[in-house]
């Protein structure tokens, strides 16, 4: 090869280098992201109605290819960008029994609350299920399974969304801003959810989201306050594992110990979603009396 092909060669590989890391550093993460999520929706919802599963069980771990494909993307991301967002940035090696401790049980006190108030206003009523003892221990034993089995689709998701998506599109920006984008987006993803829920309208439909939007609001605040992406993983084991056994979404449902008779005191209704807002905003204002900074170093 000659001279000039060599030199037109490396000049070309600059140009397009350059193309390429103007472009990922001028586009606005966010938009990037929103973007590969809503095809990534509408991908699976073709698949869907062609009969192709995209959310599979391996033995007891569920997986899910919608947060797989995002992922991926995300590892490009991080190459074009050269960033250095590796797990130990986001504290996967990091357990602080007292933070997880709190962060799993505070379900259970957001759905005491709940529960309270609607026996209070007679909205919500104590059923009996068959075998109480039994069902409780059950629940109680299932806890550390929960905990194990989830690591393939709870935990991928918290570390793409709160983890490698969260520290992106926080840079530059104040933390409560990125954490109501990251929301947002987490929100947006878990509609496909809602959509291939049996009999879901509009309204449970758009409660959903909001309770997904209200949540992932602690799972950033978590995050920020604990500097661990296990406390969130906790606070989401903790919504499977109480919402579970506690308190039903309809009164169709027998398997739990109060029955909702109004949606909004159901375990994802608009109420469950007040508190979580009221969660969030707690945890973030302790957040920022902890001078959280370094989470973005």
């Amino acid at each position: 090869m000659s001279t000039a092909a060599v030199f037109w060669s490396a000049e070309k590989s600059l140009f397009n280098h350059k193309i390429n890391s103007d472009f990922w550093g001028r586009a606005n993460p966010f938009f990037l992201f929103l973007a590969l999520v809503v095809l990534t929706l509408l991908g699976s919802e073709v698949l869907f109605q062609l009969g192709v599963r995209t959310q599979f069980y391996l033995w007891e771990f569920r997986l899910d290819l919608n947060i797989l494909v995002i992922w991926v993307f995300c590892l490009i991301f991080n190459r074009k960008l050269t960033l250095d967002l590796g797990l130990s940035k986001i504290g996967i090696g990091r357990w602080v029994w007292r933070d997880n401790f709190l962060a799993f049980f505070s379900p259970f006190f957001l759905l005491a609350i709940i529960i309270a108030v609607g026996l209070l206003v007679k909205t919500i009523t104590y059923q009996r299920v068959d075998n109480p003892s039994t069902f409780l221990l059950a629940t109680i034993f299932d806890i550390p399974a929960t905990f194990f089995f989830s690591i393939s689709n709870v935990l991928m998701e918290e570390i793409v969304f709160r983890g490698f998506i969260f520290r992106v599109i926080s840079k530059g920006k104040k933390f409560f801003v990125s954490t109501f984008l990251v929301s947002s987006l987490w929100g947006v993803f878990s509609l496909g959810n809602f959509l291939h829920d049996q009999g879901s309208g509009v309204t449970p439909i758009f409660t959903g989201l909001i309770n997904s939007f209200s949540m992932g609001l602690v799972c950033s605040a978590l995050l920020l306050y604990s500097k661990s992406i296990w406390s969130s993983y906790s606070f989401r084991i903790g919504i499977l594992t109480f919402s579970a056994a506690l308190l039903s979404r309809s009164q169709e449902e027998s398997n739990t110990f109060f029955a909702s008779n109004l949606a909004s005191f159901s375990n994802n209704g608009i109420i469950c979603s007040l508190l979580y807002f009221v969660l969030a905003v707690i945890l973030l204002k302790l957040s920022k009396n902890r001078q959280m900074s370094t989470l973005f170093d």
